[in-house]
């Protein structure tokens, strides 16, 4: 009896962060835990799961960091919230001190908190702090523990201020009657910056600043590459090709021959390092000030017209980063515009291991110039292609929500971020590359990649396309980098191929297929089912678009 009551008083006591979007539960979630995983970006549906970690100053709490509530459609990150939260747990209500009368009113009317544990934390106290009558009044109504903190910033006595109020939780008795005395802020809900509010200059000002935001980071690499290639190439490669000459011929061809884990993958290291790392900063900065969020508000009368709304233009931004993440955010998507969103995603989404990969070919064949109307046509033809394939009732979804504030750049967060995108670079992308590079190397001398090269014959026939650029479209399936094979013999077969082939074969490589790695994360999130219709429409759509888009090249040479 004694060891069932000491097991019973050692249990971790479970406290949900509970909240409607961007109010900082992440922010106060890593204050209290340490838990770098929960780093806060000031974006919507930035948190897609659930995250659980020990409090960092009372082991005896286990804080469960929850997505964010949206009540105006049926994700399933709310969805998820929901049933957390159904549960015997103490909640841990998180809202802005700005919008604390209209959120706790939200919450009452949406959440079944009668009898519950409740205590309160009102976050951006940087925005408003209530003064010391209006707090105690807010305490004598609610009669549960309430502090107003700032969640980005919070020292060691706040935190434990979060945490008192944690401990002295009480049962919630409040009616909305009562809720309706609370005091209103005077701060009006924070809203779009005023010249993305005009009508036709707003949503073509956003879509230059989403432009700029990958544009820049990619010219800026293309002038640092080429600048450091020919340096790389007469002081590294040259002398390290001519050592390894020397070794047994089968080795040799591995390491240095035309996709040799030495030559190639060096020069894809190269060009798509600097493309990966560049665009996570601006990604990263466009979240941490917020100005993310209001780009895609911005431009929600015009995602509207194509079955889509400005919330699911964040996953499709996220993707250019990576698929795959971008997969798992459109969880905050509406259940009737979700799979439109990733099948936009999947089509148009060229993340920054692609983009590096095609600017590496387009150079290549001395003409990096084709990057701009590459990612014009894709994403023009990706538009097009949500459009005609996958019509939703978007009208219906609310239009009105409350944006972030434009704030300063959370430093620590940025470092997080950024870091951990370098890391997944180093450590999962390039050496699934490289494995590509050795597997090449090895097909081609069992002669194997002459049978690929016979598979993929039909449609690059098709489309006039030489067979020995088979493997850069056959590896792409695998990777989307893997269209980098291309580069085999410094660029010997591009040097053959017209302009036009280059384009299309490069656009067949980006759209003919989603890599193997997002359609299996499209399997895990929505269904198999859903994963082949998304797959075969694509595959419609990529040759489709590239058979008109060889045509006008036609008639226009």
């Amino acid at each position: 009896m004694l060891e069932c009551v000491q097991s019973s008083s050692s249990r971790p006591i479970d406290v949900l962060l509970v909240g409607c979007e961007s109010v900082g539960k992440s922010g106060l979630f890593r204050h209290l835990t340490g838990e770098k995983r929960a780093l806060t970006s000031n974006v919507k549906g930035s948190t897609i799961a659930a995250l659980t970690a020990p409090c960092k100053l009372n082991s005896k709490l286990r804080l469960t960091d929850l997505p964010g509530l949206q009540f105006d459609m049926d994700s399933k990150s709310t969805q998820l919230t929901l049933d957390r939260i159904e549960q015997e747990q103490i909640l841990l209500l998180v809202v802005k001190a700005t919008e604390l009368k209209e959120e706790l009113t939200l919450l009452q009317k949406e959440l079944n908190l009668k009898g519950k544990k409740v205590a309160i934390v009102a976050t951006h106290q940087d925005k408003y702090l209530p003064s010391n009558a209006e707090q105690n009044r807010v305490h004598e109504l609610l009669q549960v523990p309430v502090v107003w903190i700032n969640a980005r910033r919070m020292n060691q006595a706040e935190q434990e201020k979060v945490i008192t109020c944690i401990e002295h939780a009480k049962t919630w008795a409040v009616t909305a009657s009562i809720l309706h005395f609370l005091p209103s802020s005077p701060n009006p809900v924070n809203k779009l910056i005023p010249i993305l509010r005009l009508r036709v200059i707003g949503p073509i000002l956003a879509c230059l600043m989403i432009l700029a935001m990958f544009a820049l980071p990619v010219y800026v690499a293309y002038l640092f590459v080429s600048w450091l290639e020919p340096i790389t190439e007469q002081y590294l490669l040259t002398p390290i090709t001519a050592w390894l000459e020397q070794i047994p011929a089968f080795l040799a061809k591995i390491l240095v021959g035309d996709y040799g884990l030495i030559t190639l993958g060096w020069y894809s290291f190269l060009w798509a390092f600097p493309v990966v790392f560049l665009i996570s900063i601006t990604t990263t900065i466009t979240e941490e000030t917020g100005i993310q969020e209001h780009l895609t508000n911005a431009l929600d009368p015009w995602l509207r017209k194509i079955g889509l709304t400005g919330r699911d233009l964040l996953p499709v931004i996220t993707g250019f980063g990576c698929n795959v993440v971008a997969v798992m955010q459109s969880r905050s998507c509406s259940s009737c515009t979700r799979i439109s969103c990733v099948s936009l995603l999947a089509f148009g989404s060229a993340c920054s291991y692609q983009i590096g990969a095609t600017l590496s070919i387009f150079n290549a064949a001395h003409a990096p110039v084709l990057f701009i109307p590459y990612l014009f046509f894709l994403f023009i033809v990706g538009a097009i292609h949500t459009r005609i394939l996958n019509k939703n009732a978007t009208n219906e979804l609310t239009r009105i929500t409350p944006l972030p504030y434009l704030q300063g750049i959370n430093w620590s967060a940025f470092r997080w971020k950024v870091s951990g995108v370098i890391k997944q670079f180093l450590f999962q992308a390039m050496p699934i590359f490289l494995l590509i590079c050795l597997l090449a190397s090895v097909l081609e001398i069992v002669g194997i990649l002459s049978i690929l090269r016979w598979l993929a014959m039909p449609l690059l026939y098709l489309f006039s396309i030489p067979t020995d650029a088979a493997p850069g479209l056959i590896f792409s399936f695998i990777r989307k980098d893997g269209l980098l094979v291309l580069n085999e013999g410094q660029g010997s077969l591009l040097m053959e191929m017209s302009i036009s082939q280059i384009f299309i074969l490069v656009y067949l490589a980006s759209t003919l297929s989603a890599c193997l790695v997002t359609l299996f994360t499209i399997g895990k999130e929505l269904s198999w089912k859903h994963t082949i219709s998304i797959a075969w429409k694509q595959m419609l759509t990529s040759v489709v678009s590239a058979a008109f888009l060889a045509a006008g090249l036609y008639f226009l040479s």
